[in-house]
């Protein structure tokens, strides 16, 4: 449990730290809903949406709500064992300036271990832009799911979620990495019903000279599976 709370910490100093370089703060709540299609095909609908009331370069360092952007998605997902599953995906994004569409494809695996499970994802996307030239994308995202009180997760309990993901991207020749570290408290409801609250902690321009940015968002998801 020691490893997890340094985790955490690790964080909140992260987020201190960035005050140094261009920075985003704000609220990122999405929700969730997952349904039964076939016997082993599944549709997942999910909202998500970006507040920012901070940033350090475009609001003059001073507190003002922007609405950043707003993702609806829809996937449809095939189980191809307990433990692996595909997905193909549609994503909307509304967004100043100019709304954007992109395609999805993701292998999903799971992990388990005696007290906790371990999920990995490696994902493509691809963004499309009226004008500007096709933004491809390539992640990779693990992420541990540790219960709080005792060796598995049953109803009404808490949970520990931590995920890093690694994204590399290329547009027009030009390549840049982003790196997504989260740290969440879970509500397990029951198994169809939970709700996190927690840190999402961005950093990305790493290949743009004198362009690094962090952002960070207070997120809170409600997911719920029918």
């Amino acid at each position: 449990m020691r490893i997890y709370i340094y985790i955490i910490g690790l964080l909140l100093f992260s987020s201190s730290y960035a005050q140094e370089n261009q920075t985003t703060f704000g609220l990122f709540p999405e929700a969730s809903l997952s349904y039964k299609l076939l016997k082993n095909y599944s549709i997942t609908h999910k909202f998500e949406s970006q507040h920012g009331f901070y940033d350090s370069e475009n609001l003059n360092k001073e507190l003002e709500y922007e609405h950043t952007l707003t993702d609806l998605q829809t996937f449809i997902g095939r189980r191809i064992t307990p433990f692996i599953k595909v997905d193909i995906g549609y994503q909307y994004r509304i967004e100043e300036g100019e709304n954007t569409h992109r395609t999805i494809q993701q292998v999903s695996i799971l992990q388990r271990e005696s007290h906790f499970r371990i999920g990995h994802r490696v994902r493509i996307d691809q963004t499309f832009f009226n004008k500007a030239s096709l933004l491809f994308r390539a992640r990779y995202r693990i992420k541990g799911q540790i219960p709080l009180q005792g060796e598995s997760l049953d109803n009404g309990e808490n949970y520990l979620s931590i995920s890093n993901e690694l994204i590399y991207m290329i547009q027009s020749g030009e390549d840049d990495l982003e790196n997504r570290l989260t740290a969440a408290l879970g509500f397990y409801i029951d198994d169809k019903n939970k709700f996190e609250i927690g840190l999402d902690y961005r950093t990305d321009d790493f290949l743009v000279k004198d362009r690094f940015r962090h952002r960070i968002w207070l997120k809170f998801g409600y997911y719920k599976t029918l």
